[in-house]
């Protein structure tokens, strides 16, 4: 009997016998926040959302959140050298896709894309995944769907420490830990860590430990050596009708792009050396009150800086020095503010919510038009939840916004779910808005080796969205079996994207 059968018939003996184990254990809910009213369990949400467990980040050994999402259905990642990892979500990537961190939209897009490598989980709780638009309740780059990562909570009084290290073969170490405290109320979070990747070439050999090694031709790696430094404060004052979140996270990254030796003598090369920080302040206020009425109110500032510096540098003394050539450095400056607030009322059969969103973002770099640009939002929205019988739920919901650069249509949406026994049916629609960022209207990258413009003369992308979704889930003790189908169209308009523009001259736009 070879190996692969004996493999079969143990999974299939383990699948029988959990079938018919006697258990007292009761199946945990799991809660999601993303969207909703109030927290609820996964299974009464009116959207389908998708959860990624602590536990799950832990059994996958994930670093970051590129760790994680490559391990998911309906999602593909691409890799780039430099500008890191991407990803799209029903097939669609880049500016339409929200990103959050407790609520709060990550910024600094490349090539429109979030670099999902830059997100670290080490402070992570859960990650929430809403697939389809939610673009009533977090407005632009949200028609392919929402990413929520839910930050970690300290439940009992007292000090806790976690510490991790994480190797890999081909050049991996990290380490990461954090220092909790609680007392009655208040509850206090430092945590930080080192990721570093030395780079990988094909000659490498299978195990390796950083050390010194000669400056030759073997020096320039297809990948290229990454560190990452980071670490976060955080401070809750919790109630039992009350919360208050303050928080400060750090982010900071070098990628190292050696360069081959030069000819005829091999003693000096071109290093590219791309830094990017990032620095978040924010606040999250959370107060339930007696009739049921529920107050969300978050308030941040999001800073973002890329840098990349080009040297000459000598093989034989180390010595490096900035080169001259136009185009060779470059500093790109992202920030934004943003406050978000909304009043929501869970109680009988109506229920429903109100909010407001102010968003200005700006932009500051010499390939920037002007040097210099901003952009605003301004929006107000609203839904209610119609319980119509015990088994289905409606949900019309509208956006009104105002952009600084563009006119911004109403945006509805329309969520129903019908329940019944163990088969739950979801329908959803929502129209979309998307007003172009500030480097798809003013980005100017033109050198030796680049010819790319931005284009002021854009128009607003607008979409249509359905999402239909059918699950059947059924509990033989302690075996859950669990069938799910879904099916969704997307129609884009005026679809933003880089192209040739002018053949001639091999100019992009």
């Amino acid at each position: 009997m070879n190996n692969k059968l004996i493999l079969t018939y143990l999974i299939l003996w383990c699948l029988i016998s959990s079938s018919f184990c006697q258990s007292n254990e009761t199946q945990l809910e799991t809660f999601v926040v993303t969207a909703q009213y109030e927290k609820t369990t996964k299974e009464k949400a009116v959207n389908k959302i998708r959860v990624i467990s602590r536990e799950k980040i832990d059994a996958l050994a994930a670093v970051n959140l590129g760790d994680v999402l490559k391990n998911e259905l309906n999602i593909r990642l691409s890799q780039d050298n430099i500008l890191g990892s991407f990803m799209s979500l029903q097939g669609i990537s880049g500016q339409n896709v929200k990103i959050l961190i407790d609520g709060i939209p990550i910024i600094g897009r490349l090539s429109g894309n979030i670099d999902v490598s830059q997100i670290n989980l080490n402070n992570i709780e859960r990650i929430e995944i809403v697939e389809g638009p939610l673009s009533v309740n977090y407005g632009t780059d949200a028609l392919a769907g929402t990413i929520n990562l839910i930050s970690k909570k300290k439940k009992n009084n007292g000090f806790s420490l976690d510490a991790n290290s994480y190797y890999e073969s081909t050049g991996q170490y990290n380490v990461d830990g954090s220092l909790n405290f609680k007392k009655n109320n208040n509850q206090f979070k430092i945590s930080g860590g080192r990721n570093l990747f030395d780079g990988w070439s094909s000659y490498d050999p299978f195990f390796q430990f950083p050390k010194s090694r000669p400056a030759d031709t073997l020096r320039s790696k297809p990948w290229n050596p990454k560190e990452q430094i980071f670490g976060s404060l955080d401070h809750r004052y919790l109630e039992e009708n009350f919360s208050l979140r303050t928080y400060v996270n750090y982010f900071d990254e070098q990628i190292t792009n050696r360069g081959m030796p030069r000819s005829p003598y091999l003693e000096t090369a071109f290093d590219d050396y791309y830094n990017t920080w990032r620095k978040d302040v924010g606040t999250d206020l959370n107060k339930k009150l007696n009739n049921g009425g529920r107050i969300k109110i978050l308030t941040a500032y999001n800073h973002y800086k890329r840098i990349k510096l080009k040297y000459l540098k000598d093989l034989t003394t180390l010595e490096q020095q900035l080169t001259q050539t136009s185009g060779d450095q470059d500093t790109t400056k992202f920030d934004m503010f943003i406050s978000r607030g909304s009043f929501s009322k869970v109680n009988g059969q109506l229920n429903f919510q109100i909010g407001y969103e102010v968003n200005i973002e700006s932009s500051l770099g010499k390939r920037i038009e002007g040097k210099s640009q901003e952009q605003s939002n301004y929006a107000i929205f609203g839904s209610t939840k119609l319980k119509a019988n015990e088994n289905l739920i409606l949900q019309p919901a509208l956006r009104l916004a105002y952009n600084s650069s563009y006119k911004a249509p109403p945006v509805p949406s329309f969520n129903v779910k019908y329940s019944k026994n163990n088969l739950v049916f979801r329908g959803s629609y929502a129209r979309g808005f998307r007003a172009p960022s500030l480097k798809e209207l003013y980005f100017y990258f033109v050198d030796i080796n680049h010819n790319i413009v931005g284009n002021s003369d854009l128009n607003e992308e607008t979409s249509d969205n359905f999402n239909i979704d059918i699950s059947w889930k059924k509990i033989y003790n302690q075996t859950i079996l669990n069938v799910d189908g879904s099916v969704f169209y997307n129609n884009i308009d005026n679809l933003i994207t880089l192209a040739l523009a002018d053949e001639s001259t091999q100019q992009y736009s």
